[in-house]
């Protein structure tokens, strides 16, 4: 089905379907593609090339036959491959905080490692994206690049999202939580774009630096899916807490049992599980009744009881199609390296094809895989600086070196050699390797693992669990001021619940109905919200966002109408193009000073109008220039009424100088103490607008029939830059 905006498969806007068959069978187009474009060119370069007859010139003969072929082979295969993330993408069942991106977008972006160092460092350093959909769409691009930037894990995050999925299925999680859970799942290791690849990918042991900074990864990721954090809601605290165990010893913070997110807890036995089940670079992969042994092993100290059953009710068929076939190849005993396999088998067996063709009649041979390579330890999994090391039982996380040498000097199983000097471990107990030969021997499924005592020391862990960091508290709105087309929203510093705020988000709401959020990668407490509509009034809330997620939201900012800065003057009098009690002077602010700037007995919650003797207007026709207004007020405002000056744009409104309100005694209206009928107004609407009533004039005027545009030049009491003009030719 192909929908409205062309997506293919998709039936709603707000997610993918999940297509396993197109899947299939753009990697078989990826994979034979390139066999077959070099089998082509084997067979034209051997058709065109001359039959040799002597010895030198077959050799040369084979050499350019071989030769074009295999480039050709290289060169198709590097393109092709280009169209992984794609392959990848369409078989992810996701859902989306709106619109869902196209995949094809998505699978450009993610294939594109050139700039991938500069993407992630703006996204560390100024924040994803502001909307959720968009920021959605950018990490999930910066989810596919992890394949290219830590290509020893490569399929990692599909996979763990993948056994999430069985594992959500099995605990019978509502819908909503299952597609928030598969975002956390899949962006769990998104942190290690801010590790250099040389650590990831370095053979050797860590020093203390680089294991300080491969175990920032979880906060790291927080960090940088911070964005969809409101969205994700406490599904968001995986990411940050797939490495903490059940028993308190993991990290960052820490965490024992259900102080850890449901998340966590998931993650972390989806993890493990690809980890000792994955075929990779520097361990052979194990089999999955004994993954599925390490797991039941360390239920209630590494990981949540439940949640391991949940995966072990899971069916072992149900699992290996995640896997994928190479996992099940590399587990057998006569395959040494499963890594060494899939690797030879992809390159050598591409090029067999296209040599066999080229020659015609050329045997197929065997591929041997060498069995007695011995495994690179991964950054992932293998033993702590020198002097360190952790006690662990049956199986660690992903990074807790489940089947094979780890970081934390955790988990030796089916085989792997030790770091200690005790013999190498066969059963499914668990032998720590301790730096400089240490090692502690661990239990395991039916008694002690085989490890053996060292001559090193084995340290307490390297993480100190404390208290547990909470989201940040509400902030509290102070100010929302509106301007041109933006409103200045201010809020005081929340507590950040013992871990840094890292950024804010603004949500809009017109008439109760919220508005795309705005996202500020910033500790200030002031920013301005641009791209709102003036005339339309708003209210606010802002969230304050750590590493552990979002705080709840605010209480709604006071109302506020972004609008430009306008002056108008109102005839409301009887004679048109004459100044005269009831004519209106009307200035719109953008941005609005503060009611107190104005008169010192206003405040931002009150600000009674000015009506009474004291409340003056004055008209003045200078010698030379234009007619000019301006307002006083004597006894209401500390230090006065501050406002400014009107230039009426010419001249002829005032026989010198006039006055409006003022005290009036005498017959008609009065403006005393007691009589307000002929005083002048000063109006504050709470928000942007003054609006000036002219009183009873002291004395005719004359008319002026012509009309200007008049320009308000604001006190600089009012702390205001530049004037403001009338919107068109005015008059009173």
């Amino acid at each position: 089905m192909t929908n409205r905006d062309g997506r293919v498969g998709d039936t709603s806007d707000d997610r993918w379907h999940g297509r396993p068959a197109l899947s299939i069978l753009l990697k078989v187009a990826i994979f034979a593609t390139p066999i077959a474009l070099s089998i082509v060119a084997a067979t034209i370069t051997a058709h065109v090339l001359p039959r040799p007859h002597q010895t030198a010139e077959w050799v040369g003969w084979w050499v350019v036959v071989l030769g074009v072929p295999t480039v050709v082979l290289v060169a198709t295969d590097r393109v092709a491959r280009r169209a992984l993330p794609l392959a990848i993408l369409l078989k992810m069942t996701m859902v989306f905080p709106d619109r869902a991106p196209r995949r094809l977008a998505v699978a450009r972006k993610s294939g594109s490692t050139r700039t991938l160092a500069r993407r992630v460092e703006e996204a560390r350093t100024h924040g994803v994206e502001d909307e959720p959909v968009r920021a959605a769409e950018k990490i999930l691009a910066l989810a596919g690049a992890l394949n290219a930037h830590d290509r020893l894990t490569r399929g990692h995050g599909e996979r763990v999202r993948a056994y999430t999925d069985l594992i959500a299925d099995e605990l019978n999680l509502r819908s909503d939580d299952r597609d928030r859970l598969r975002w956390s799942a899949l962006l769990h290791d998104i942190g290690k774009l801010a590790v250099h690849p040389h650590i990831l990918n370095k053979p050797g042991k860590l020093n203390d630096d680089e294991w300080a900074i491969i175990k920032k990864h979880p906060l790291e990721g927080a960090k940088l899916t911070a964005p969809l954090a409101g969205w994700l809601g406490p599904w968001a605290n995986t990411i940050a807490e797939h490495h903490e165990k059940y028993d308190g010893t993991g990290y960052p913070y820490g965490l024992k049992g259900e102080e850890i997110s449901l998340g966590g807890r998931i993650v972390a036995v989806a993890d493990c599980y690809d980890v000792m089940t994955a075929v990779r670079t520097y361990q052979r992969p194990v089999s999955a009744e004994a993954a599925r042994a390490e797991l039941a092993a360390c239920a209630g100290s590494q990981f949540d009881p439940k949640v391991v059953r949940a995966f072990l009710d899971v069916s072992i068929g149900r699992l290996r199609p995640v896997a994928g076939p190479l996992a099940w190849l590399g587990s057998l005993p006569f395959v040494g390296s499963g890594a060494q396999l899939g690797q030879a088998a992809a390159t050598l067996g591409r090029v067999a094809a296209a040599t066999v063709t080229a020659a015609g009649a050329v045997t197929a041979g065997a591929l041997h895989a060498a069995a007695q390579a011995t495994a690179l330890p991964h950054p992932d999994h293998r033993a702590l600086p020198t002097g360190t090391g952790h006690r662990a039982s049956g199986a660690g996380g992903a990074e807790d070196g489940v089947g094979g040498t780890s970081r934390e000097g955790t988990g030796k199983a089916a085989g792997s050699v030790d770091t200690g000097k005790g013999s190498a471990g066969s059963s499914t107990g668990t032998t720590v390797a301790g730096p400089s030969g240490s090692g502690l021997g661990g239990s395991g499924n039916g008694g002690s693992g085989n490890g053996g005592s060292g001559n090193g020391t084995t340290t307490v862990p390297t993480t100190v669990p404390g208290a547990r960091p909470t989201v940040p508290a509400a902030p509290t709105v102070e100010s929302a001021v509106a301007g041109n087309g933006d409103v200045t929203v201010s809020w005081s510093t929340p507590n950040n619940g013992g871990n840094p705020i890292v950024s804010y988000t603004v949500r809009p709401y017109i008439g109760g109905v919220a508005q795309a959020p705005h996202s500020f990668m910033s500790t200030a407490t002031s920013q301005i919200v641009t791209g709102l509509t003036n005339g339309d009034t708003y209210t606010f809330t802002v969230t304050a966002i750590n590493a552990v997620g979002p705080s709840p939201p605010s209480g709604s900012s006071p109302s506020v109408t972004p609008t430009a800065a306008t002056l108008t003057i109102v005839n409301g009098g009887a004679q048109a193009g004459q100044a005269q009690q009831g004519d209106q002077m009307i200035v719109t602010f953008s941005p609005a000073p503060s009611p107190t700037a104005f008169c010192g007995a206003w405040s931002s919650t009150s600000s009674p109008d000015l009506i009474d003797p004291s409340v003056v207007v004055q008209g003045v026709q200078p010698s030379s220039g234009d007619d000019t207004v301006t307002v006083t007020d004597s006894a209401d405002c500390s230090g006065g009424f501050h406002f400014g000056t009107i230039d009426l744009g010419q001249r002829g409104y005032f026989a010198g100088t006039a006055t409006f309100g003022g005290l009036i005694t005498g017959g008609g209206p009065h403006c005393n103490p007691g009589q307000t009928a002929a005083c002048s107004r000063i109006h504050w609407n709470g928000q942007n607008t003054l609006t000036i009533t002219l009183g009873l004039e002291s004395s005719g005027q004359p008319t002026q029939a012509s009309t200007s545009v008049a320009v308000y030049t604001p006190d600089p009491a009012l702390g205001l830059s530049g004037t403001i003009d009338s919107v068109k030719e005015e008059n009173f």
